[in-house]
């Protein structure tokens, strides 16, 4: 996969770039079906953990077998001990695009899947991905992939173009686990653009840029995969960085010293 020379500059100057239909659909359905064995509990995911939506006990209506409301599975363990995910991780089309955004060198940062359930799936606040992780430089890029159609009324991803220039903003904790979202500036949907996706395509974003997904409120869902990847000379600025940040080698050399 090759970016043309507008994409490129589209990202450098908006901080997104979208490539439809990057993923084939057996890629896809793959993904989705083995998220939905652990959500059935068909699988037990051992070296990652589960977050369940907080108003939520159960999923109304007929969601095909008995499902808990996950809001999201979290942690590279999905990509170290399932083949789907790691298929996917090491997918050639995605890492090329990253690779021409960050050179050949790449190492996995994250690894999440956001499912946001039918009438359920809650709104993720105004935030930047940088905001998680003491890490220098602060360009690593966030890789969000459609599952299912994302649309306005069930949560699709909105950004602010162009505000990864404005470097990373002021965040507070929120009550839910390990949500935070902006304190030193605040934006509304006039800031914003809406990015409707269909299963396959995948949004390449600044770790800088301010996004937003809005509540699920129809009876389809809008899962989505997320991989982030960053440079492979990356280092913590924090002498005492969190223990949960991680790593995972995908390609190029490795350094020592780095994250």
């Amino acid at each position: 996969m090759q970016l043309t020379d507008s994409d490129f500059a589209h990202y450098q100057r908006e901080g997104y770039v979208v490539v439809d239909g990057l993923l084939d659909e057996s890629v896809v359905e793959r993904t989705k079906r083995r998220l939905q064995e652990y959500v059935e509990g068909y699988r037990a995911e051992r070296e990652f953990s589960r977050m369940l939506e907080p108003k939520a006990d159960s999923l109304p209506g007929d969601t095909g077998g008995e499902a808990a409301p996950v809001r999201k599975f979290e942690g590279l363990g999905m990509v170290r001990e399932d083949d789907a995910f790691s298929d996917l991780a090491e997918d050639d089309g995605i890492v090329s695009v990253v690779q021409q955004l960050q050179g050949p060198n790449l190492k996995l940062l994250r690894s999440a899947a956001m499912l946001k359930p039918p009438r359920v799936g809650s709104e993720k606040k105004f935030h930047q991905d940088a905001a998680y992780y003491p890490i220098h430089p602060m360009d690593h890029v966030t890789v969000w992939i459609a599952l299912d159609e994302a649309t306005t009324e069930n949560g699709c991803m909105q950004v602010v173009p162009g505000a990864h220039t404005d470097g990373l903003i002021e965040h507070e904790a929120l009550e839910y686990d390990t949500d935070i979202t902006l304190t030193g500036r605040q934006y509304g949907p006039e800031d914003t653009v809406a990015l409707p996706m269909e299963p396959g395509d995948v949004l390449f974003q600044h770790c800088l840029l301010p996004h937003y997904t809005a509540p699920n409120t129809t009876d389809d869902w809008r899962r989505a995969f997320i991989l982030a990847y960053m440079r492979g000379r990356s280092r913590f600025t924090d002498e005492e960085p969190p223990e949960w940040v991680d790593s995972l080698h995908i390609t190029g050399e490795e350094f020592p010293g780095c994250v």
